[in-house]
């Protein structure tokens, strides 16, 4: 299983030390609408869980999906 920051890092072509939980779609030049969700796709396949509608719009930042995938018994 991969990590969250290296999915991050991969995912949207930034450091993996460049990975926080604050970060939001105003801090990542990548992260537009499409891009992110391929992205919650890509953690989905990953980590075997599916996100509901409201999940996927009410993350606003890194630490919020973060925190769904530990709800759902992921450890990140």
């Amino acid at each position: 299983m991969k990590n969250f920051n290296t999915i991050v890092a991969t995912h949207f072509k930034i450091k993996e030390d460049e990975v926080r939980d604050s970060l939001t779609s105003n801090d990542v030049l990548d992260w537009d609408s499409m891009n992110y969700l391929l992205f919650i796709a890509e953690l989905e396949k990953e980590y075997g869980v599916s996100f509901s509608m409201d999940e996927v719009l009410s993350a606003t930042s890194l630490g919020a999906l973060r925190g769904f995938l530990v709800a759902k018994g992921v450890a990140v």
